[in-house]
C-alpha cells in the first residue's frame, strides 16, 4: 500500500507494512540565469500538471531514488532547443541520478509516437568510448501502450554511454551521442548527437528484452525513431540535487581552464613558428 504525499520530507508516521510514496516536486534549474529558459517556463511537457501526472506516478513508483523528493530538470528541447549537444552539454559532469525522458514522432509507416527513456544512478562523469554506470540503471517505456519497465539482467555492464564525436575527433568508428545497454557501435536505445540516426531496439545483453516504441512490426527488434522533445531530470533528495549540480559546475570550471590553457599553448606555438 503507498500513500501519496506532496512534501518532501513530510513527518507523518506510517503504519507498520505501510511504504510511503513521495510523488516528486518538479523544479527547474535557473541558476545559470539561461536567457533561453524564461521564468515562466513550465517545469516540463511530460508531466503537465505536477502531482497529478499519471506518469509521474508511474515512475516514481519504479524506484526509491524516483520517489524521494525532486524531479529537477537539467534540459528541455521545447526551452532549449530540439539539440543532442545541448542536452550532452547538460549532462557531462552532473552528479547524481537521471532520467532522460524522450517523445518520438508518429511517422506514418515506421515506428508509432511513444514516450520511453532511461534512468541511471551513476554520476554522468566522463566522455568515454566505453560504457560506465551501475545496475540500478533501467530502461522504460511510459506510452501510450502499457508501460513497461526494463531492468538489468546481471550478465553485462553496459548501462550508459556518453560519446561526443569531438573526444576522438570522429576516428574511433563508434556511435557519437548517448546510449543505453547494447554496444558502443550499436546502444539499444541512442541519441543521436546530430538526432538523425536515433534507434532504439527491443533487446540487448544488459537489460530484459521489451518495446520501447509503439506501433512496431514485432518481428523487427530494431527501429529508428525522430525526435519530438527530450527532457532530462536531476533526480532525489534535494541534497543530492545540490550536490550533483555543484559537481557540474566544479566540472565545467576544470573544462574552462583547460580550454584557456590550451589557446594559450596554441599561441605560443604560432609565435614561435612566427
Amino acid at each position: 500500500n503507498f500513500f501519496c504525499q506532496k512534501n518532501e520530507g513530510n513527518p507523518h508516521r506510517f503504519p507498520p507494512g505501510v511504504a510511503p510514496l513521495l510523488m516528486p516536486a518538479l523544479s527547474i534549474d535557473q541558476t545559470d540565469k539561461n536567457p533561453r529558459v524564461p521564468l515562466s517556463s513550465p517545469p516540463s511537457s511530460f508531466f503537465t500538471e505536477a502531482n497529478t501526472s499519471f506518469d509521474l506516478f508511474a515512475l516514481a513508483s519504479t524506484s526509491i531514488t524516483l520517489a524521494s523528493g525532486r524531479f529537477h530538470r537539467l534540459f528541455s528541447s521545447e526551452a532549449d532547443g530540439l539539440s543532442c549537444n545541448r542536452l550532452m552539454n547538460a549532462l557531462i559532469g552532473y552528479g547524481g541520478p537521471t532520467v532522460v525522458i524522450i517523445r518520438s514522432k508518429d511517422i506514418k509507416g515506421k515506428c508509432g509516437a511513444g514516450i520511453f527513456g532511461a534512468f541511471t544512478n551513476s554520476p554522468w562523469d566522463r566522455e568515454s568510448g566505453e560504457f560506465y554506470g551501475n545496475s540500478d540503471s533501467f530502461l522504460f517505456r511510459l506510452g501510450p501502450e502499457p508501460m513497461g519497465v526494463y531492468r538489468p539482467k546481471g550478465d553485462e555492464s553496459n548501462f550508459m554511454f556518453f560519446n561526443p564525436e569531438a573526444r576522438s575527433k570522429g576516428y574511433d568508428q563508434l556511435a557519437w551521442g548517448i546510449g543505453f545497454g547494447g554496444t558502443s557501435k550499436e546502444p539499444r536505445l541512442y541519441i543521436d548527437e546530430i538526432l538523425d540516426g536515433s534507434t532504439a531496439k527491443d533487446k540487448d545483453l544488459t537489460f530484459e528484452n521489451g518495446p520501447l516504441l509503439s506501433n512496431k512490426d514485432e518481428s523487427n527488434s530494431y527501429c529508428g525513431f525522430e525526435v519530438e522533445a527530450i527532457e532530462a531530470f536531476g533526480v532525489g533528495s534535494s541534497q543530492v540535487i545540490k550536490d550533483a549540480l555543484h559537481a557540474r559546475d566544479e566540472h565545467r570550471k576544470e573544462a574552462q581552464k583547460r580550454i584557456r590553457h590550451a589557446m594559450k599553448g596554441a599561441k605560443a606555438a604560432f609565435l614561435e613558428d612566427m
